[in-house]
């Protein structure tokens, strides 16, 4: 390092001839400038870096020189005698690749904040005198988009399927420690990316319109909106998000900066209401709108809904249907977001509430104490109940308890009173700093309690469903005795003697006469066979009535098969000759060509005209 801190000085030291033929002619002089603001630490990086003293003074002083020397590479007189025009000054850099544009943004992230003005001066004098400085512009945008397309990629991969890369061999603090470097690197390329590009742009606004042509606004969108989330989710699972939080922070807040630094010239532009900037600022807004993650910081951040209806104000002519649909679509982004915050803010107030009671009861408590010291008979709740008579005073309640000077207003409660909480007197007993179930006071009571029936009552009488009380079914039937059943005679049996219960009277049949006989026969006759059941219907048929049935249902089939079918015989005895007979023949000789083997001449003129010979 010693050793650069002399090359610098020597180049610093040569005359202004020597200076710019050494650089334009010796290409190993400015290598090690290079080389620097590659490798160099930005100040956001600066923890990178060793913490040794030694090398943070070596380190301090080759910054320095690393700036004097590109300072006096940019400036094209430096008296009288030495000079040359800035033109043919910008055209040596740019034709021997002196001073390039990765060069700038590395001079952007290491001075930006230190050297600003001198800066834009620089990055002015440079494009307006080398134009193709532009195009190299152009190209590096290009370059950078490729850049975070391949980096997003490797982000997605390193984080989503690290762990299953790795050998069997490692331990498990091996992969952490594996995990924490990629995650560090991630983060640190993050914050420089950020940090140069947003250096670039603030020091040479003008190149906005460059960076917006090459859409590089919609690419930072898309890589924030995909790899914010895999980033933070990574880095809460290996709790380091204490670590991490401030750059992390810090590279959302650039990325975000970065865009609205490739939108401002079109922001700038809509204030002149000119409409057709105003449609295209509409439409970068709508394309961006498919990125919820990074509206929603945008919008925390500069206030989107702001600027649209601002548009919306000043340009009346376009259509306001397109306003709302931008405005009614980051409300539904924002929502959740903002419900998070509102939930956030409720937890800290009910934190805030629980912590201020919790500190009210200590004191409550510690002042009890002090009471039951000294009167340890009386109870919680009654020593609670003087204590806010006299102001929260415990020695005044001491005094007065042993005095016997008590007012009426404490002397009505009992001394043994137990200590209730604040929300025990409620209705439901709902203790809302208690967490948990809670046993309602006076439950039986507010079950009780029927009040409501009075108010619903006017609205059930309109339809006839109200419910009758017993004093109004009383009204309905005022008869004191019901004599409905007086008429019918109700006998009450006697009780049965022990010798009926046991076997009752049986007449001998000798004694009986003789048609009793004959019934009591007929009776147990009638008893042993079965009688015939209506509408019975068996579970399965009889096999035999089924078979039955089907052989006469055969039966009849055949008869009408054959006598349609056999013709009959002509005899002299049977039907005359010219009956069914010559019919018969006739439909035969008829249908012969369409049955039979009558059909060879049609078969035979087919298969030849198919080829078959």
């Amino acid at each position: 390092m010693k050793y650069l801190v002399q090359d610098f000085k020597t180049l610093l030291n040569l005359s202004f001839k020597e200076f710019w033929s050494t650089v334009v002619f010796n290409k190993q002089a400015t290598m090690g400038l290079c080389t620097f603001l590659q490798e160099a630490a930005p100040p956001h990086l600066m923890d990178q870096l060793p913490q040794d003293s030694d090398v943070m003074v070596i380190y301090n002083e080759i910054d320095y020189f690393a700036y004097k020397l590109f300072k006096r590479l940019t400036t094209s007189s430096e008296n009288k005698e030495n000079f040359m025009s800035p033109h043919h000054m910008w055209s040596l850099l740019c034709n021997n690749n002196i001073i390039s544009i990765p060069m700038l943004f590395d001079i952007c992230s290491i001075y930006g904040q230190l050297y600003k003005k001198e800066l834009e001066i620089i990055f002015k004098e440079l494009f307006a005198c080398q134009k193709l400085y532009k195009e190299n512009l152009k190209n590096s945008i290009q370059f950078t988009i490729k850049c975070l397309s391949q980096f997003q990629d490797k982000i997605e991969l390193d984080i989503e399927y690290g762990n299953h890369r790795y050998q069997c061999n490692e331990t498990s603090t091996d992969i952490e420690e594996i995990n924490l470097c990629i995650i560090e690197d991630i983060v640190n390329f993050l914050l420089d990316t950020s940090y140069s590009i947003s250096n670039f742009l603030e020091i040479y606004p003008i190149a906005s319109s460059f960076f917006y042509q090459e859409k590089l606004h919609l690419k930072i969108a898309s890589f924030y909106h995909s790899i914010k989330p895999l980033i933070y989710k990574k880095v809460i699972s290996m709790n380091k998000l204490e670590k991490f939080q401030e750059k992390l922070h810090a590279s959302r807040l650039l990325l975000v900066k970065c865009v609205q630094q490739c939108l401002i010239h079109i922001s700038t532009q809509t204030s002149n209401k000119s409409e057709n900037t105003v449609e295209e600022y509409l439409e970068v807004i709508n394309e961006l709108l498919s990125y919820n993650e990074f509206v929603i910081d945008y919008n925390a951040v500069y206030n989107l809904t702001k600027d649209i209806k601002k548009c919306q104000k000043f340009n009346k002519e376009i259509d306001s249907t397109r306003f709302d649909y931008l405005l009614k679509s980051l409300e539904l982004i924002n929502k959740p977001y903002t419900e998070f915050e509102q939930k956030e803010l409720e937890e800290q107030q009910l934190e805030l509430q629980s912590s201020s009671t919790n500190i009210e009861n200590a004191k409550l408590q510690s002042l009890i104490n002090n009471v039951k010291d000294l009167l340890p008979h009386l109870g919680d709740g009654f020593i609670q109940k003087c204590l806010e008579y006299y102001d929260m005073d415990s020695e005044k309640v001491i005094n007065m308890v042993l005095e016997d000077s008590l007012p009426s207003e404490l002397t009505q409660y009992d001394f043994n009173l137990p200590l209730m909480s604040e929300y025990e007197d409620n209705a439901t007993g709902y203790d809302p700093s208690i967490k948990g179930n809670k046993k309602l006071k006076k439950l039986k009571a507010v079950l009780d309690d029927k009040s409501f029936r009075n108010e619903m009552r006017p609205f059930y009488e309109k339809y006839n469903f109200t419910e009758i009380t017993c004093a109004e079914l009383e009204s309905y039937y005022n008869d004191e005795y019901d004599d409905t059943y007086d008429e019918v005679e109700y006998v009450i049996p006697e009780p049965a003697d022990e010798n009926e219960k046991r076997r009752p009277d049986v007449i001998p049949r000798v004694l009986m006469e003789k048609k009793a006989i004959t019934e009591c026969v007929e009776e147990e006759f009638s008893d042993d066979e079965p009688q015939p059941v209506l509408n019975f219907q068996p579970f399965c048929e009889n096999p035999e009535e089924v078979r039955e049935r089907q052989a006469r249902r055969y039966a009849a089939k055949q008869s009408n098969r054959s006598n349609r079918s056999k013709p009959q015989v002509a005899s002299s005895s049977a039907i005359p000759s010219g009956s069914n007979v010559e019919l018969e023949r006739q439909r035969k000789n008829e249908n012969k060509a369409f049955s039979g083997n009558h059909n060879r001449r049609n078969a035979a003129r087919n298969k030849q005209q198919r080829g078959m010979f």
